[in-house]
């Protein structure tokens, strides 16, 4: 339940971050803005819901440019997954594939730096097509603090999720440590491509421990339960105080 709490608090905190181009948003409203979000993308699929939510408590004018602002943040956390999944994924198919894992991670490195360099050589351009400037409206004024904190703050929160995934596989004995976190990264590494509605998100959350770890059939009903326990304060529990969240806030009384 704490490491949930946490995790969510420091997704506010991003959002905050990386909507202060546009207004400066209070903690309390980040919250509610994430949580109504956390309720919406159980609904609507591939975080159009997660952004339908969130944006609700931006001021009107601000809620048009706050779309890449939360693509921003959206694909740093992806690509916080994929950076740290993507060789654990192929060391589970064995030595020759964790080469191919190994060196994956020296093409990614690279992709970034010249995808942040084309950026800040377009952001520095004083002449942009139209279509080009309404496409980046959202990120005017975007510094480079708001880039490395969305990073970092991404990166916080994989390693608390994670953490907290692996230290309950270890703690119940079902893998040693270093195996934990490479299921662990392995399992959020497949859910990245999945639409994220419930009744799909539901069943892959609870089955792939099943898959990615290679326990006895004694084990399985334990490791299940961590998985269960997991959807529970991370997706379930959220997105349920979220749907009261947004209740409260669809029927409150108009001044």
């Amino acid at each position: 339940m704490l490491s949930a709490t946490a995790n969510w608090w420091l997704e506010a905190v991003k959002w905050r971050l990386l909507v202060a181009n546009l207004e400066k948003l209070s903690l309390g409203n980040a919250i509610k803005g994430i949580l109504t979000g956390a309720a919406a993308n159980n609904v609507i699929p591939f975080r159009v819901g997660e952004f339908l939510g969130r944006v609700m408590y931006l001021r009107e004018e601000n809620r048009p440019a706050a779309l890449l602002n939360n693509y921003f943040g959206a694909t740093c956390q992806t690509l916080i997954t994929l950076i740290a999944g993507i060789p654990e994924a192929f060391a589970l198919l064995g030595p020759e594939a964790a080469q191919y894992g190994k060196n994956s991670f020296f093409y990614i490195v690279p992709l970034i730096l010249i995808l942040a360099i084309a950026w800040f050589m377009v952001k520095g351009r004083n002449k942009k097509p139209v279509w080009l400037e309404k496409w980046l409206m959202g990120f005017k004024h975007f510094s480079g603090l708001q880039i490395a904190g969305t990073l970092g703050l991404s990166l916080l929160r994989y390693l608390l999720f994670g953490g907290f995934y692996a230290f309950f596989i270890v703690h119940f004995q079902i893998a040693e440590f270093a195996n934990a976190l490479t299921g662990v990264a392995c399992v959020f590494f497949i859910q990245t491509f999945t639409p994220e509605m419930v009744y799909a998100d539901a069943a892959l959350r609870l089955s792939l421990p099943l898959l990615v770890f290679s326990v006895p059939d004694a084990q399985k009903p334990v490791l299940l339960g961590i998985a269960v326990i997991n959807y529970f304060y991370n997706v379930l529990l959220p997105a349920m105080i979220g749907l009261i969240v947004f209740t409260l806030h669809r029927w409150k009384p108009q001044s």
